[in-house]
C-alpha cells in the first residue's frame, strides 16, 4: 500500500464485523446564485479550480458602476489632500471657523460618496461561500443572470461518506469514533475517518441507521465519487 498518508491503517489488524459499501462524497455541495441580477461582465474562475472562500467568481453590471466608483475615489482624494493643505493654517487659526468646517465637510462627504460607490460594486460581484472546487459553472460574459445558480461548488476537504448500517450494529458505532475507510480505483488503500453524525432511530422500513464520516483530505489527492467499504 505505497502511497498511503500517516493516517492509513492496515486492513488486517482491524476487525471488521460490520462492513458496508459506499461512495466519498465532497464534503459540502453548494449552489451558488448572483448576489444581484443584471448582465455578466466577468467570469473570473473556470471549471475544475480550487478557489478560496471570500474569493471573486463573477461580477454583473455595466462600466458604469467602476467608472463612478474611480471617480467618487479621485474626489475624495482631492478633498483629502485640499484639506491636508489647509491643516496649517486651521491649526494657526488662519482661516474662519466656517471655512474649516466646510473644507472637514467636504473632506467627509466626499469620503462617504467613495464608500456608497464602493459598495455599489461589491454588491456586483459574488464571492466564493466556501473553500472548494467549482464542479460546474453555468454562466457566460454577456448572460443575464438572475436567481438561478450560476456555479456549483464542490468542498473536497474534509470529505464526507454516508453509510447505512444494519440494525444489529447499532450502538457500535459512536460520534467520535474512527471509522476505516478502504478505496477503491484510482487511488486504493485505507484512510481514516471519523464519525460526526449517527442516527438515533432505525428507519422502520429497512432496520438501518444511517451514520456520516468526514475523511481529511489535506492535500486533494482523494477525488469525490471514489466507490469504497467502510467498517467499523
Amino acid at each position: 500500500m505505497t502511497g498511503l498518508s500517516a493516517q492509513a491503517v492496515p486492513l488486517a489488524r482491524q476487525p471488521l464485523p460490520h462492513q458496508v459499501s459506499c461512495v466519498v462524497l465532497p464534503g459540502q455541495q453548494v449552489m451558488v446564485a448572483s448576489s444581484s441580477p443584471g448582465i455578466v461582465r466577468a467570469v473570473l474562475v473556470q471549471r475544475g479550480q480550487f478557489v478560496r472562500k471570500g474569493q471573486p467568481l463573477l461580477r454583473v453590471g455595466s462600466e458604469m458602476e467602476s467608472a463612478q466608483k474611480r471617480l467618487a475615489a479621485t474626489k475624495a482624494e482631492a478633498a483629502r489632500r485640499k484639506l491636508q493643505r489647509f491643516s496649517e493654517a486651521i491649526e494657526q487659526q488662519l482661516i474662519s471657523e466656517l471655512e474649516r468646517d466646510q473644507l472637514e465637510a467636504e473632506s467627509r462627504l466626499a469620503q462617504q460618496e467613495f464608500e456608497i460607490a464602493s459598495r455599489a460594486v461589491q454588491q456586483k460581484t459574488t464571492l466564493s461561500p466556501i473553500s472548494g472546487v467549482v464542479a460546474n459553472r453555468k454562466v457566460e460574459p454577456g448572460q443575464y443572470v438572475g436567481t438561478e445558480p450560476a456555479f456549483e461548488l464542490a468542498s473536497l476537504d474534509p470529505l464526507r461518506v454516508e453509510l447505512v448500517f444494519k440494525g444489529k450494529a447499532f450502538g457500535t458505532v459512536r460520534r467520535g469514533s474512527k471509522v476505516n475507510v478502504m478505496l477503491g480505483a484510482p487511488v486504493q488503500g485505507v484512510r481514516q475517518g471519523t464519525v460526526t453524525i449517527v442516527d438515533r432511530s432505525l428507519d422502520a422500513r429497512s432496520g438501518t441507521f444511517g451514520v456520516r464520516i468526514l475523511l481529511p483530505n489535506p492535500r486533494l489527492k482523494i477525488p469525490s465519487g471514489v466507490q469504497c467499504k467502510a467498517s467499523t
